[in-house]
């Protein structure tokens, strides 16, 4: 087994369909897959199969004459609680999302598409490498739009995963990070299979010999065969995920505003601290609308 420490990564893709196509294979860990021209035939799927979640990472920024529009047209921006709209004289500023487009007919006004100026509200997506347990509370923040590697179709068994299980080392553990298959401690056999037993030499150790024995277990699962998605229920909060989170300015600060105050878990602190230099490392300023 791995023990890997958590860390977060903002995705900086202009392209609405590359960016859905980097979203949707996290779900399945084939991010390999990705060639220079995938992108168009794996939203085209992503359309057809009604897979309408990894459309809203596909951020579309539009700018509108107001003489342009057919009158509910800026109406319709408007009222949508997915799309952001700001106004001057002449223009709409709209900031919306391919999903938006396709499930409501409205793929036309992609004529209109530009890139973002100081009068869109931007969309931000970042991309979290961290624990289930962190996970479970990340994915709480409704507004955002998720895509999440999935248990239920990654089996952990197979090469592109090197064969093994990964973990997130929590604040708390501190120890090296690495490969952990031995340690001092007594073994016995389970099923012609041999497994360590805790030693007495502190909390890592038995923290260790958990994470180890759950990954034995689900190898052990997996090759009686139970599918990754029956064998993933001795799979511990520990276990390493990819989260990719894609939300506005406005949503951001109330996640900083959360989950970087005393009262948040520690691991997911780290993280949203870590995502919050990296901003300011990037010169993103949020609620920079003007």
């Amino acid at each position: 087994m791995k023990l890997i420490e958590s860390s977060v990564q903002i995705i900086e893709e202009k392209d609405p369909y590359k960016m859905i196509e980097l979203a949707g294979r996290t779900c399945y860990h084939s991010q390999d897959n990705i060639t220079e021209d995938s992108s168009k035939e794996f939203v085209d799927r992503m359309i057809k199969l009604g897979h309408g979640a990894m459309l809203e990472h596909g951020t579309i920024y539009l700018t509108i004459a107001k003489t342009a529009m057919n009158i509910g047209d800026p109406i319709f921006y408007i009222k949508n609680k997915y799309s952001k709209v700001n106004e001057d004289g002449l223009f709409y500023y709209i900031t919306t999302n391919m999903r938006v487009l396709v499930e409501n007919n409205r793929l036309d006004d992609l004529q209109y598409q530009v890139e973002p100026t100081e009068h869109h509200e931007k969309r931000i997506t970042a991309k979290f490498i961290c624990d289930r347990g962190v996970s479970h509370e990340f994915v709480r923040h409704r507004v955002f739009s998720f895509a999440q590697e999935s248990q239920r179709y990654c089996n952990y068994n197979k090469d592109k995963f090197n064969n093994e299980l990964t973990f997130i080392k929590p604040t708390w553990l501190d120890i090296p990070t690495g490969d952990y298959t031995y340690w001092d401690g007594d073994w016995c056999d389970i099923d012609n299979m041999k497994i360590q037993l805790p030693s007495d030499n502190g909390v890592a150790d038995n923290f260790l010999w958990c994470l180890n024995n759950a990954g034995m277990q689900y190898r052990l699962l997996i090759n009686k065969g139970l599918k990754p998605q029956e064998a993933r229920a001795i799979l511990p909060n520990a276990i390493k995920t990819e989260l990719v989170m894609t939300g506005f300015e406005s949503d951001w600060e109330h996640f900083f505003e959360l989950r970087c105050s005393g009262a948040a878990h520690p691991d997911a602190r780290k993280l949203a601290d870590e995502l919050k230099s990296l901003m300011n490392v990037k010169n993103i300023e949020l609620n920079s609308v003007k």
